[in-house]
């Protein structure tokens, strides 16, 4: 009898998570994506969505993924318990002040620097050449270091509630902006 791969299992639970606040108005999903990389054997899904009553510059999406090692491990050596998926946090933003904005978005994410929910972050500034440079896009990720496990489901709901909260957050920051 086939039975699913933690991975499987662990996005049915993210996208369910997800769509939840979707039908209850907290977010509108705008996108989401189930991708398989037969080169390099990796399944990635993504979700994205946009926090209610906050402007569309500032999107949120959530990346589950998982390689063959982690396949292997559970399905040949019967170990799902060391099977875990990895998840990325993603955040745009815009950026006005370069170096007084990004500061204040990083203090904005220090929550991402420890405990459970502990990640790598980076940002990440890009423009459009031959436009102004008066707004700069802000691509923030956050790595989570502990991949989630089938045993700890609810680690969904409170990455959903940190994002929400840093792009609320981030939001306020910015009113001042036009954006």
């Amino acid at each position: 009898m086939y039975h699913p791969s933690v991975y499987d299992n662990l996005k049915v639970v993210l996208e369910g998570a997800v769509y939840d606040l979707d039908f209850s108005g907290a977010v509108e999903i705008i996108n989401r994506k189930d991708i398989v990389d037969l080169a390099v054997i990796e399944r990635k899904y993504s979700i994205d969505f946009i926090v209610a009553g906050i402007s569309e510059n500032f999107k949120g999406k959530l990346t589950l993924s998982t390689n063959l090692e982690k396949y292997a491990t559970e399905k040949l050596q019967e170990n799902p318990e060391a099977a875990g998926s990895m998840l990325a946090i993603h955040i745009e933003t815009p950026v006005y002040e370069i170096e007084t904005d990004c500061k204040q978005l990083q203090a904005i994410l220090k929550k991402w620097t420890e405990g459970d929910l502990k990640g790598d972050i980076q940002q990440k500034l890009t423009y459009i050449y031959g436009e102004s440079r008066n707004v700069f896009h802000n691509s923030i990720s956050i790595q989570l270091q502990k991949p989630v496990s089938e045993e700890e489901p609810e680690r969904f709901s409170l990455v959903l509630e940190q994002v929400i909260q840093s792009i609320k957050e981030m939001n306020d920051y910015f009113k001042g902006y036009r954006i």
